[in-house]
């Protein structure tokens, strides 16, 4: 009986912080850095063990972008391949600079496709290399971007099914 309520219990909790997550929705602009063009959307924001910012953003247009701060292994202004591991697969994007915030952080940013958001969902970001540089993410960083990843999925879908 006592296993029974544990595992309850966990479910709850889990459920209850999903659903937070969920409803952590932020109606937001957003710039292009590459274009100096502003969007207008809602995103979902988690920040990773070593200060890592990973941000869907879901444009009014329907467009989804992936904004990603790292704090490590800077290469400002530089411009390379991008890959951004999921699990196994990965997310290739050319040409992609690494902007400066400030001394200890940079930039990345991206437009993503549905088909990689479900990646994301089903995987996280377990990595991202630029440039010479290889930064990996823990299995918890992981499974946070999972969990903002299903959250923009499961609207974007219940969105599309109420549209039908």
């Amino acid at each position: 009986m006592r296993h029974i309520f544990i595992l309850f219990a966990f479910f709850l909790i889990r459920s209850t912080v999903l659903a937070q997550t969920c409803n952590a929705w932020a109606n937001d602009t957003m710039g292009i850095p590459e274009t100096g063009r502003t969007l207008t959307g809602k995103y979902l924001e988690t920040t990773l063990k070593k200060n890592s910012v990973v941000r869907l953003f879901r444009s009014d247009d329907g467009k989804l972008y992936l904004r990603l701060i790292v704090t490590e292994n800077f290469y400002f202004n530089k411009v390379a391949m991008l890959e951004i591991r999921s699990g196994s697969k990965s997310y290739y994007v050319k040409n992609t600079k690494q902007h400066k915030l400030d001394k200890t952080r940079g930039m990345f940013f991206t437009e993503i496709f549905s088909n990689y958001l479900v990646t994301l969902k089903e995987h996280g970001i377990t990595g991202v290399i630029f440039g010479e540089a290889e930064t990996d993410f823990t299995r918890a960083d992981a499974a946070q971007v999972k969990q903002i990843a299903g959250c923009m999925y499961d609207d974007i879908t219940q969105k599309k099914q109420r549209h039908e």
